[in-house]
C-alpha cells in the first residue's frame, strides 16, 4: 500500500508521521492491558483515530507492530532517565548504580505498561528468530549502560573485584524476575516496591564489592493510571434458536 492510497482513506499527507506515533501509543496501551493476541489492529486503528489501512501501511505484519510499540515505549524509558539523574546532579557510580536498578523496576504506570510488553515479547519470541532477534538487541540496550557504569565504579575505586559484563547480566536477570512478581502478583503479595529494591540493591552490592548502601533517590509518586489495565472481555455472541426441520 503506497502514501497515495493513504490519502484516499481521508489521512492527510502531513499527518502521517504523526499518526505513527499515535498508533504506536495506542498498540503500546491495548497490548499491555489485553495482550498480543487480544488486540486486533482495527482495535489499535480506533483507538489512535486513524484507519486500519494506516496501520498496515507503517507496520507491515503484527510482529512488527509488537516490537515497533516496545521499542517505542523502551526509547521513552531511556530519555526518562538522564532528565532525572540530571536534575538531581547523580553522576557518581554508586549514584547511577541506584538510579539504573530503579530503571530496571516498575516505579510508575507508565513503567507497568513497559514491563507488560517486555512480557509478551518474551513469550512469543521462543517461536520467532525475527523476535529473538529483537530481543536480544533490547536486552543489549539494557545491559550497556549496567555494563559501563560497573567499568566506571572499577576505575573510581568505588567497586572491585568484579566483571562488569557478568554483572550487568546477573543484575538485568535479578530485576526481570522481581518485576513479573511486582506485574503479576496480587495486592495481598509479600513482596512490595521498595522490597523489590532493596533485594536487587542487596544483591547487586555485594557482586560489584560495594560496601555502603546505594544512594537511592524517594521512591516516585506513582501518577495516575493513563490506561485501565483490566482485560477486556469480548462480548459473547447471541445464539440463534435452532431452526425447526422443515415440513414435506
Amino acid at each position: 500500500m503506497t502514501e497515495q492510497e493513504i490519502r484516499t482513506d481521508g489521512v492527510a499527507a502531513d499527518a502521517v508521521g504523526g499518526a505513527r506515533e499515535s498508533i504506536l501509543q495506542a498498540a503500546v496501551e491495548l497490548i499491555a492491558r489485553d495482550g498480543f493476541d487480544g488486540v486486533r489492529i482495527a482495535d489499535i486503528a480506533a483507538r489512535a483515530g486513524v484507519s486500519s489501512a494506516l496501520v498496515h501501511y507503517h507496520f507491515t505484519g503484527r510482529d512488527r507492530l509488537l516490537t515497533g510499540a516496545l521499542a517505542h515505549s523502551l526509547t521513552r524509558a531511556e530519555a526518562r532517565l538522564p532528565g532525572r539523574t540530571r536534575h538531581a546532579d547523580r553522576d557518581t557510580p554508586p549514584q547511577r548504580l541506584a538510579d539504573l536498578i530503579d530503571f530496571g523496576l516498575p516505579l510508575t504506570h507508565d513503567d507497568v505498561l513497559e514491563c507488560r510488553l517486555w512480557a509478551e515479547l518474551e513469550i512469543r519470541s521462543s517461536g520467532s528468530p525475527e523476535l529473538a532477534a529483537t530481543l536480544t538487541e533490547f536486552r543489549a540496550r539494557m545491559l550497556r549502560p549496567l555494563t559501563a557504569v560497573v567499568e566506571d565504579g572499577l576505575r573510581s575505586g568505588d567497586f572491585r573485584d568484579c566483571d562488569p559484563a557478568d554483572v550487568a547480566t546477573v543484575a538485568l536477570a535479578l530485576l526481570d524476575g522481581l518485576t513479573t512478581r511486582l506485574i503479576t502478583e496480587t495486592s495481598t503479595s509479600t513482596l512490595g516496591l521498595a522490597d523489590a529494591r532493596r533485594l536487587a540493591a542487596g544483591q547487586i552490592t555485594l557482586a560489584v564489592h560495594y560496601d555502603d548502601d546505594l544512594p537511592f533517590l524517594p521512591l516516585p509518586d506513582p501518577g495516575t493510571p493513563s490506561v485501565d489495565l483490566t482485560p477486556q472481555r469480548a462480548t459473547p455472541r447471541r445464539r440463534r434458536a435452532p431452526r425447526a426441520p422443515a415440513r414435506s
